[in-house]
């Protein structure tokens, strides 16, 4: 009915042009409009679904402004010989509006609001920041694959796949229990499905941490079933659904299928309002849909259920750093000087250490020739919250996918590298690169040093290619700088494992619940030692059963170095604490400067007190 009203509304106001010209005479013909008008405009904006979220009210303006000019005509076959000097006024009056409305969004006069609509953005240190994670726990599962993996579970559950189709676009990765999967609704296949049975029957789940384990098609019981999807017809279509059920006057972002701690479906529609005239989107809060029943809950954002992952759409988070960069000094700098303008790279959602979803957004400079980020900014997807992270000459997706793709590896076995994800991986920025075959099948993983973009390790999954990257690692001699949260740990023992494999050492000491490995370039006692030997290690305590060695030294071998060497050795461990010093002092400064003036207060209050 809310449409009813609104088509009633437009089309009354549509034929003022004819009252106005004409007086009483105009009764009869803008009765007549009116009615028709009406009809028209009910039976489009119950087709479009539109929304008066928008200046003018979006599309229900479009069509008032429409019948204000059919109006005009109308008073001026009526007024004959005279022109309807009275009706002109009033199309022309809303077209006015509606420039105006137009010209006050334009980057001209809202640079500030546009670019601050990414809200305060921390600065801060990567390596302190981002904790290594957990390689079972990353996502090796990408979007192509888990629609391949999907297809392939409702092929084997009969003729399923005859009524049903997978909903790609509102399939959702999300956080279950404390592993990755993807929730993959199906949707009708057409209008003679959905009018011949009773909802959708099923929905996929498919891992998104192991792609060898199998996709789970569950099925839903009689009364359990999708009624209310986005391709559903008539009063059952999601969309229409919600505007028909007093939710005309909010934006709908995008429809995503998520299930609760307790496995029940629901559609996850994030709401939004424009706030710079016709753009400046900003989520205000979310609708929980039960597929089932239709039964529409509304949260706003500190009321969001913590199950729900996806809160703030791709696409805003994307706008936001799009308009950051090129406004980054105003207007007039995006078009004349354009210092220090920035684009982003499409987001990818990232679960970290804190299997917190963060949208990660590489940013590059607006120069085409330029393969470099400046720049990682996470914006947590619940709460838009976003922290940058400077990077100085590290590789963007598309310089990573072009590593990956030309590795001899990747290119003899004819796959091909989607979807990386930046993790913490022993300390330093890596992308970790699924590789699929030409179905799109999982056949391996790449972790690709961002900073050297040319340090590229392939293996057939996750754990293989970290090891391969550990000896990338330490044949490079690269110092690993470790997140301040991992604790240095020193362990004495006697060696009771030892061997190489591919210029890597590998052993372990009796009673230790780890494996250590490591590379001659950094110790070079290390290709002389032998089981039975007693040996001091440090490690940083990353929780995984095998750890890179940070210091190794072989008690029962002693060697005399010279003091070249001496100093060598000495100079290398001098840089390797430098720049774990360096990491601090970052991290220190950045905090500090984010620090609000209560928390400032308190921190000077402290150092006083220390003072004393």
């Amino acid at each position: 009915m809310a449409y009813l009203f609104i088509a009633a509304f437009c089309s009354f106001t549509g034929v003022i042009p004819i009252l106005a010209q004409l007086m009483w005479r105009g009764g009869k013909p803008a009765v007549v409009q009116f009615l028709l008008g009406t009809l028209v405009c009910w039976v489009l904006f119950y087709l479009s679904t539109p929304s008066t979220v928008w200046p003018l009210w979006g599309i229900f303006g479009l069509l008032t402004f429409l019948m204000l000019i059919v109006a005009m005509f109308v008073a001026g076959i009526y007024s004959e010989p005279a022109p309807p000097l009275i009706a002109i006024v009033f199309p022309l009056a809303f077209l006015a509006m509606y420039v105006v409305s137009n010209i006050a969004g334009w980057g001209m006069f809202r640079a500030d609001d546009y670019k601050a609509m990414i809200g305060t953005v921390e600065t801060r240190d990567w390596t302190q920041d981002i904790q290594p994670k957990d390689p079972k726990h990353m996502r090796m599962s990408t979007v192509e694959n888990a629609v391949y993996l999907s297809g392939k579970a409702v092929g084997q559950a009969g003729t399923i796949g005859s009524q049903f189709q997978i909903s790609e676009s509102h399939m959702t990765l999300q956080m279950v229990k404390g592993e990755l999967w993807y929730v993959v609704p199906l949707d009708f296949a057409g209008f003679s499905t959905w009018l011949n049975v009773d909802g959708v029957p099923a929905y996929v789940m498919v891992h998104g941490e192991d792609p060898q384990v199998a996709p789970k098609l569950v099925e839903l019981a009689q009364g359990k079933r999708f009624r209310y999807t986005p391709g559903a017809f008539w009063g059952n279509e999601l969309e229409r659904h919600l505007r028909t059920n007093g939710y005309t006057d909010i934006g709908l972002a995008e429809f995503k299928f998520e299930i609760d701690d307790d496995g029940k479906p629901w559609w996850v529609v994030p709401l939004f309002k424009p706030t710079i005239s016709w753009g400046g989107e900003k989520v205000t809060g979310i609708l929980l849909v039960d597929p089932a029943s239709g039964e529409i809950f509304q949260k706003q954002m500190h009321e969001v259920p913590a199950w729900v992952d996806r809160v703030v759409p791709e696409r805003f988070v994307e706008n936001y750093l799009s308009w950051a960069g090129e406004y980054a000094h105003g207007w007039y700098n995006s078009w004349w000087g354009k210092k220090d303008l920035t684009e982003p790279e499409s987001p990818t959602l990232i679960y970290g250490a804190d299997n917190q979803p963060d949208w990660v957004s590489g940013v590059t400079s607006t120069n085409n020739n330029d393969e470099s980020l400046v720049a990682l900014v996470y914006t947590n997807s619940r709460t838009g919250k976003s922290v940058r992270y400077v990077v100085k000459g590290g590789g963007t997706d598309a310089a990573v996918l072009d590593a990956v793709d030309k590795n001899q590896d990747v290119q003899l076995k004819r796959l091909h590298g989607v979807g990386p994800q930046l993790y913490n991986v022993y300390g330093t920025m890596a992308s970790v690169v699924p590789l699929l075959n030409e179905s799109h099948a999982f056949q391996g993983v790449a972790v690709v040093n961002i900073e050297k973009i040319q340090m590229v390790a392939v293996g057939i999954n996750q754990h293989e290619a970290m090891r391969k990257y550990q000896v990338l690692l330490s044949q490079s001699g690269q110092t690993v700088v470790p997140d301040g949260a991992h604790e240095v740990i020193k362990v004495e023992g006697v060696v009771d494992r030892f061997f190489l494999e591919s210029s890597i050492y590998s052993l372990h000491l009796v009673g230790v619940p780890h494996g250590f490995t490591g590379g001659s370039a950094g110790f070079p006692k290390l290709p002389f030692s032998k089981p039975g030997d007693r040996v001091q290690i440090e490690y940083f305590a990353s929780g995984e059963d095998v750890v890179p060695m940070q210091k190794f030294e072989n008690l029962s071998l002693p060697l005399s170095a010279t003091n070249a060497q001496q100093e060598v050795r000495a100079r290398v461990r001098e840089r390797g604490a430098s720049a774990r010093t360096e990491a601090d002092v970052r991290s220190v400064r950045s905090r500090v400067e984010s620090m609000t003036t209560d928390e400032l207060k308190e921190l000077n209050e402290f150092l006083r007190s220390r003072k004393q």
